[in-house]
């Protein structure tokens, strides 16, 4: 079958928010069954590679004795904001798992490195900030907003439930001009028209309209104890954007740590293992 021919990939760099990401790796590869995970570390001179490549092993080894499954380790030389897309592109990787810290310090003004990291990426990724729960992805928030782009991560909401059986909560974006809420409720239509097509459980929730969106859809998220939020990114960011802070960019790095699965539109045919 062609998913045992693919890897997830988890961007590994020692901390310990890339040991919560190569857990959650784990368990979504331990869910859909037969498939491998590969640890993905980065240098920045071809002469590290061989001590990186044998501290892999060390931590593979050690996933084995602790989760009983032993990933698959690589180190190239790069830079995190171009050979890890590269690495998944290569590979054909259906999705990167990733750690952050979330939005802190500098990074406030500069942007967040998770969201560089992932701009411009053909696979989705999927961002934490801490270990898995039990229930794995069983209640994932989708925000519904204004944006043409935004239809189609629907494709991956359905793909997401035939593993997780998933239930998802359309948090809905409220507005006043006349515009934007007809793109909003067609966005609406088109979503629930494909979850309905595949017999998806959701419910929808009309936002405040009172604060920032991408605000709202966080503390709602933290408030039902959300296990992920389904985002849209952008494809080419600007310093606006950065300096500011996208949407992406604050759910990506929410304060609560809620995982985030990023989905960047006109990527293509889905790469998943079906």
């Amino acid at each position: 079958m062609e998913h045992l021919q693919k890897t997830i990939l988890v961007a590994w760099d020692f901390s310990n928010v890339a040991e919560y990401a190569m857990q959650h790796a784990i368990r979504f590869a331990q869910t859909i069954g037969s498939t491998t995970v590969t640890l993905l570390n980065i240098v920045n001179d071809e002469k590290d590679i061989e001590k990186a490549t044998a501290q892999l092993k060390i931590v593979a080894d050690d996933a084995q004795k602790k989760y009983s499954f032993k990933p698959d380790y690589l180190a190239v030389e790069g830079d995190i904001f171009t050979t890890i897309k590269e690495v998944a592109h290569k590979l054909n990787c259906p999705f990167v798992f990733m750690g952050t810290h979330g939005m802190k310090g500098l990074q406030k003004i500069t942007g967040s490195w998770a969201l560089k990291v992932i701009e411009g990426s053909d696979c989705p990724f999927i961002v934490v900030q801490r270990p898995p729960r039990d229930e794995h992805f069983e209640d994932i928030v989708c925000p519904i907003d204004y944006k043409k782009e935004d239809k189609q991560k629907v494709s991956w909401a359905v793909y997401m439930n035939k593993f997780f059986k998933s239930k998802f909560y359309l948090y809905i974006q409220k507005s006043n001009d006349a515009s934007l809420k007809r793109q909003i409720y067609s966005n609406l239509v088109h979503v629930k028209s494909v979850l309905d097509q595949n017999n998806i459980e959701y419910i929808e929730v009309e936002g405040a309209g009172k604060d920032d969106f991408a605000d709202e859809v966080i503390e709602y998220a933290n408030g039902m104890n959300a296990n992920a939020i389904l985002v849209t990114t952008s494809k080419e960011l600007d310093l606006a954007d950065y300096m500011f802070g996208a949407n992406e960019q604050k759910i990506i790095g929410n304060k609560y740590g809620i995982s985030a699965i990023t989905v960047l539109p006109n990527a293509g045919k889905l790469k998943g293992f079906n």
